[in-house]
């Protein structure tokens, strides 16, 4: 008898089945948000820190570093799309996921926007004799607004090209300015004494907005968790790899950047450009020309930013699509008509829709807009933070399981709490609050657009899994000497088969297999299917009882088991872990199906989720129909009973 090829559950990371972005590519998504910072960071800072702006900055870059080990263990631990919201559906629950993930979606959505305007604010700063209409700026505004929806309907690798070298552009311009700002400061001379006395006599309210403002100027940090899925193997490496290089990079440019405006700036410069310091900074390096060069890399590093909007909701939505959080309609791809269009239209076009929408509302809203936007994000990163602590201390089989953890763990009951996802959690929250409290008009828009996105989200997830989990109740049947028990007992060996697809004939062989390789002891076989989209409910229901009524009794009256059979619309990964919360499982089965490469990409997710072994079973190797190995198996089985 053929024998069948079995693999258990691991931490190998999940096989790739379609073209990886590498490392440096999302570097460079990930950088072209965090490297806009640099043009506004200094700017917002002034007036509540005058010229101790850069010792903020340089605090919040320290900070990074610990923000760095955080987001390296959460996406090792979970190494799936969505980010914080992944984070807290794991560990919280749903309920504080979906919050967590409207948050996600606003804040993207205002990444966007402000960019965009941003952007075209920087553009129409070259022509100040004649200042545009503001109809004028969220027309320009548009344009990458539309062209990075166009772009990522071909896939985000394509789109991730194009940012990638305007954020190279971008840092090597950084690079030079700093660098020729410091000789120019080392051989002519500066008065030092403004940043320091600007330091010293700080007082605490200032010190307190001061802190709150500077993590502004890391917006964009969370992108790399939206992406995981997309990152070339092993993607816990390329994080690594990824926010290595932006926290370097950004250590050097950002501090250094902010210290030459405040050394080399004069009073009436400082005033002159208080919205765009370093464009006073290179015009005082450089003149006209250096000015304008800037000026252009502002504007297409702001409009780059756009599409890290775009990666970072596609990431998140299609996750939430996938567990029924939102409409699968958002998974759509046009792949059967256009070949080239490996992306998502009915994520990224509707995204492009709503950013339009806002353009056209708020146009003259940046600052309020950049507000909440740097609300919603830290908020998203508080709970990144917090979600990384709750899997250390609720779900030990994942970080069993997890390639890295962070070093630096203070031991709690048993527990070792990560002290970096602690204590970067800590000041994001503090931030938080003094924003909050403060920003009254961004608050109060930002409450608006949230409540928004969440009501929707909510009507649409409200009761869509439990729904689905009572509306379709399992099919018990005993056979052996279960056969005529009015109450079938709850304490045997649960054994789950998950199967995408199958025929009655591969059923019976495979619940067959399972019979046979179990011994005669008692057991159960469960039998799990996910049921596509669109199918009438319970039709595949109906098929697969009438293969255990017609068949497998027929085989198997004589052998002691019970056979469950559920089916449910949705994805394995979203609907077994709730199955498992009301039944019992000691090991799960997952069928090879036509796609092997995607039956072991779910049986390393089932794993990481359900804390169990879940074994691949190779349908080929497994005998064909029920025939002469049925039979060979029935009589083999009654001699061992006899």
């Amino acid at each position: 008898m053929a024998t069948t090829q079995q693999t258990r559950g691991g931490t190998a990371p999940l096989p790739k089945t379609h073209a990886q972005i590498t490392w440096w590519l999302a570097a460079g998504l990930v950088g072209a948000d965090i490297g806009t910072s640099v043009f506004y960071s200094t700017g917002i800072l002034f007036p509540h820190v005058g010229f101790a702006a850069p010792f903020f900055i340089l605090l919040v870059v320290g900070a990074m570093w610990l923000f760095k080990a955080t987001y390296q263990e959460g996406t090792a631990v979970a190494p799936i799309n969505g980010g914080a919201y992944t984070m807290l559906l794991q560990t919280v629950g749903r309920r504080s996921g979906l919050v967590v993930g409207s948050l996600t979606i606003l804040s993207y959505l205002a990444t966007a926007v402000v960019s965009a305007l941003s952007g075209a604010y920087y553009l129409s700063s070259l022509w100040q004799h004649a200042p545009w209409p503001t109809w004028q700026v969220a027309a320009v505004a548009a344009i990458p607004v539309l062209l990075f929806a166009f772009l990522n309907l071909f896939g985000l690798k394509e789109s991730t090209k194009l940012v990638f070298g305007i954020a190279a552009f971008h840092f090597l311009l950084l690079i030079v300015i700093d660098v020729w700002g410091l000789f120019v400061v080392f051989t002519q001379g500066v008065d030092w004494s403004r940043i320091t006395h600007g330091v010293m006599h700080l007082g605490p309210h200032e010190a307190m907005l001061g802190l709150a403002a500077a993590f502004l100027g890391i917006t964009g940090f969370e992108t790399a968790a939206q992406i995981v899925e997309e990152l070339e193997a092993p993607s816990w490496k390329a994080i690594q790899k990824i926010y290595l290089a932006i926290v370097l990079l950004v250590s050097f440019t950002a501090p250094v950047s902010s210290m030459l405006c405040m050394l080399l700036l004069d009073d009436a410069q400082l005033k002159t450009y208080s919205s765009n310091m370093l464009s006073g900074l290179a015009f005082t390096l450089g003149g006209k020309p250096l000015l304008y060069v800037l000026v252009i890399d502002a504007c297409l590093t702001l409009f780059a930013a756009v599409n890290t909007a775009y990666a970072g909701a596609t990431g998140l939505m299609t996750t939430m699509g996938k567990q029924g959080n939102l409409p699968s309609i958002v998974l759509h791809q046009w792949t059967k008509r256009f070949s080239a269009f490996q992306g998502y239209p009915y994520v990224a076009l509707p995204f492009m829709a709503i950013c339009l929408l806002m353009l056209l509302a708020l146009p003259g809203s940046v600052n309020e807009l950049g507000e909440v936007y740097g609300m919603a994000f830290l908020a998203v990163m508080v709970s990144y933070c917090l979600g990384v602590v709750l899997l250390r201390l609720y779900q030990p089989h994942k970080i069993a399981r997890s390639p890295y953890l962070s070093r630096w763990v203070a031991h709690f009951r048993a527990k070792a709490i990560p002290m970096a996802a602690v204590a970067g959690g800590g000041l994001l929250l503090f931030a938080e609050l003094v924003l909050l409290f403060t920003a009254k008009s961004a608050r109060d828009l930002g409450v608006q657009l949230f409540l928004i996105v969440l009501l929707i989200m909510v009507f649409y997830r409200l009761g869509q899994v439990e729904g689905r989990m009572v509306r379709l109740p399992d099919l018990r049947i005993g056979l052996g000497k279960f056969r005529d028990l009015e109450e079938l007992p709850e304490d045997l060996p649960v054994y789950v088969l998950c199967t995408p697809g199958a025929t009655p004939s591969r059923l019976v062989t495979t619940i067959s297999y399972l019979l046979k390789i179990h011994g005669p002891d008692p057991i159960e076989i469960v039998l799990f299917h996910a049921e596509e989209k669109g199918m009438t409910h319970g039709v595949v229901s109906e098929s697969l009882q009438r293969v255990v009524s017609q068949q497998l009794e027929d085989f198997f009256s004589e052998r002691d088991f019970i056979l469950s059979v559920k089916v449910l619309p949705g994805n394995l990964a979203e609907v077994l872990p709730e199955y498992k919360k009301v039944k019992r499982i000691d090991l799960v089965y997952i069928t090879s199906g036509r796609l092997p490469e995607r039956s072991e990409a779910m049986r390393q997710l089932l794993a990481n989720e359900l804390g169990l072994d879940v074994i691949r079973l190779d349908e080929a190797s497994l005998p064909k129909g029920p025939g002469a190995w049925f039979n060979q198996w029935v009589q083999g089985f009654r001699k061992q009973k006899d």
